[in-house]
């Protein structure tokens, strides 16, 4: 131990036994002052005199007041010092956040007019999905156009997700400047939920779907209400399929039925992860190329967030089962843990002050990065193979965490939820904390010392996934803290060659190689971070689609135009997209035609042909 990591240490004691005092002598005034409305978060750790138990117990408490002063005596209220404030940014309070008390009652009367609107633009062309029920008449509806003016004509706004680069605009009064009661935002059922719980929406604006149901959602021949349905009179239909992105994500089948009785079909992809249950979908399988007679999707709106080949990740599903495999071997294999994170003789000083009284300590604290929604697989994954418990920190949250979580309607991770942030778990407990926690070494410290898990876990391990970390490796000074993936702005041209030999092998992955070397025991940094006991690994572990699964998407559906929906407003980028999109629709008309192709090498050309969906 270096002496510099010692005097680190003793300072960390002092400053804990400072915390201490001051909490003293705020006490102390109070027989002086008269203290109004404030309540204070104390952590305390109770130990019994034989060590068998541990339990830390967090209360709130108000200051009694002192007899009353006349009125014109000048009240103050004692205030938390700065250090004070600091740490309770980082305590997990098990405090239920109060509900905003509405400040009005509103009027029980049905609206008589609609609301005024302050949004000014209108919404783009690309949020706008055109349907022809005649030769001279159409139909339109918006995706995830939330921001902009009152449409003239739109009454139908469909919501992919619950992302707010997606849903962003959506205010309790945003349907009222809209409609006077009927259902106009259209959206999966967890969705919907959300939308009720986040902002308050009320149900009666909200039309819920469940995934793999055909609805009718419109009629040409006259009103008519949405419902499911298998007939085919004219109008709209659509079929929500899950898009494997967060939970509640679906994307869009549309058909559409003229008046002649002729179908045409869109596919709006929204946010989505390509993967072989979706692909082979009863809903979308007609569309294959390798269907006898494929129908034809007239086009295909594309999430093309990391459209290049660099961002070539691996599948999500080896990316969970990898890590929780890691967790499992480093559990249950004690040479493998002191390989990679050092033996106890590394310990903290604190550790010595509380050793008489203290029991085993747990291997792991885990805490996966989440947004609002999102990543909870990771999570789950870990938490199926070491049969822990997962923890829902409130930090940094309105208090609705746990109701946005149980609104997933996930039976299995609603059954290993607890309110215990130490668990009973002999080894580990996974903890959903906000992205930011894992942004940066010293959030994760923070968060570790300040709920004083030091004294229960050997470990901190944070779990940072975000796909684009597997090529741009994300640092503690260039992680960005947002509510999704941030896009891929470089859209890189690539050859036909390179196309298939994307299309023709898998990125490989494992923890040895890709995630415990992130943080040798050998590179332990010095300073005021113990890197021994906190170590965060970046995790290509991404919600939208990698290079080379787009690639499979677009070549085996048989598709008329593909839009792509991410990066479509720079024209330098947009443009190379195209050309990949071309590449992609070649080597489709590679695998459904036996003519000769030049552009390719013999060798190349029998490789496009051999590849199969079975191989995405």
């Amino acid at each position: 131990m270096e002496p510099w990591d010692m005097d680190f240490r003793i300072k960390h004691v002092e400053e804990c036994l400072t915390m201490s005092t001051v909490n003293e002598e705020v006490s102390s005034k109070t027989d002086e002052v008269k203290i109004e409305n404030l309540e204070e978060i104390k952590i305390e750790t109770e130990r019994s005199q034989n060590g068998t138990s541990d339990e830390v117990k967090e209360e709130a408490r108000e200051r009694p007041p002192l007899p009353e002063k006349s009125s014109s005596s000048r009240k103050r209220k004692a205030s938390l010092s700065a250090v004070q404030k600091d740490r309770l940014r980082y305590v997990n309070s098990k405090e239920e956040v109060p509900k905003r008390q509405r400040s009005r009652v509103e009027s029980e009367e049905s609206p008589t007019e609609l609301l005024p609107s302050s949004r000014k633009t209108p919404i783009p062309d690309l949020k706008v999905l055109t349907f022809w029920p005649d030769y001279d008449r159409k139909y339109e509806i918006s995706m995830d156009a939330f921001s902009f003016k009152p449409h003239d004509t739109i009454t139908q706004y469909f919501l992919s997700h619950f992302h707010s680069d997606h849903y962003g605009g959506i205010t309790k009064r945003w349907p009222r400047e809209r409609t006077l009661g009927s259902k106009i935002i259209y959206c999966s059922t967890i969705t919907g939920k959300l939308l009720t719980i986040k902002f308050k929406i009320d149900p009666e604006f909200i039309y819920p779907m469940d995934p793999d149901v055909r609805y009718k959602v419109y009629s040409y021949e006259g009103p008519e209400e949405a419902h499911p349905s298998q007939e085919k009179s004219p109008g709209i239909y659509t079929t929500p399929i899950d898009a494997n992105h967060c939970p509640g994500a679906v994307i869009f089948l549309f058909e559409s039925v003229n008046l002649r009785g002729e179908s045409t079909y869109k596919l709006h992809c929204g946010d989505f992860r390509v993967c072989p249950k979706m692909v082979n979908h009863p809903a979308l399988r007609p569309f294959h190329i390798e269907s006898k007679s494929p129908l034809k999707l007239e086009k295909v709106y594309l999430d093309t967030t990391y459209m290049s080949p660099k961002y070539n990740f691996p599948k999500q599903e080896l990316i969970c089962s990898s890590v929780a495999d890691m967790f499992s071997d480093l559990v249950s294999d004690d040479k493998l843990f002191g390989e990679w994170f050092g033996t106890q003789a590394q310990s903290r000083i604190t550790d010595f002050l509380f050793r008489g009284a203290q029991k085993k300590k747990k291997k792991f604290l885990i805490l996966v990065g989440t947004y609002v929604i999102g990543k909870e697989k990771l999570a789950i994954a870990i938490s199926k193979k070491l049969e822990c418990p997962i923890y829902i920190s409130n930090i940094n949250s309105r208090g609705d965490k746990k109701d946005i979580i149980r609104a997933y309607g996930d039976t299995y991770l609603d059954s290993v939820i607890t309110d215990d942030d130490l668990g009973d778990h002999p080894n580990a407990i996974i903890h959903l904390v906000p992205m930011k926690i894992v942004g940066q070494a010293q959030e994760m410290a923070n968060y570790f010392n300040h709920n004083e898990y030091f004294k229960h876990f050997e470990r901190c391990v944070g779990l940072r996934p975000t796909g684009w970390t597997f090529e741009n490796h994300v640092t503690d000074d260039n992680f960005v803290d947002a509510e999704d993936e941030v896009p891929m702005l470089e859209a890189q041209g690539v050859s036909l060659v390179s196309s298939v030999s994307v299309l023709s092998s898998k990125p490989a992955y494992s923890y040895k190689h890709d995630v415990l070397r992130q943080n040798p025991p050998d590179k332990i940094k010095k300073g005021k971070i113990d890197s021994s006991t906190c170590k965060i690994y970046s995790l290509p572990y991404s919600e939208h689609s990698s290079f080379r699964e787009l690639s499979y998407f677009v070549v085996f559906f048989n598709i008329g135009e593909v839009i792509p929906t991410v990066n479509a407003e720079n024209d330098w980028s947009l443009t190379r997209m195209q050309k990949t999109i071309y590449q992609w629709e070649k080597i489709r008309e590679l695998k459904r035609s036996d003519r000769p192709i030049f552009e390719l090498p013999p060798g190349m050309v029998s490789a496009a042909k051999r590849l199969s969906l079975s191989q995405l």
